[in-house]
């Protein structure tokens, strides 16, 4: 009788398991869906800056104007 009582508890906690792991997979899956979106906009955004700087502004960073056009060209999602 005391065992039973005392697995009834492990018993249930195992059945809930599966729930809380859909939910952090979930959690998980968003988090790097939202993140891949962020790192897309900020790639996006630093090649537009990359376009539009000068050449003197290249020069000083030690690019090419040849380099910018290829970097700048690239899709958003091509690291």
């Amino acid at each position: 009788m005391l065992t039973a009582s005392i697995l009834r508890p492990l018993v249930r906690n195992h059945k809930e398991k599966p729930d809380r792991d859909r939910t952090g997979v979930l959690h998980y899956v968003l988090a790097r869906i939202g993140s891949e979106v962020g790192e897309w906009r900020r790639r996006s955004r630093d090649r537009r800056a990359l376009a539009a700087m000068s050449d003197r502004s290249l020069r000083d960073i030690g690019l090419t104007r040849y380099d910018a056009a290829c970097e700048a060209s690239k899709p958003f999602w091509r690291a």
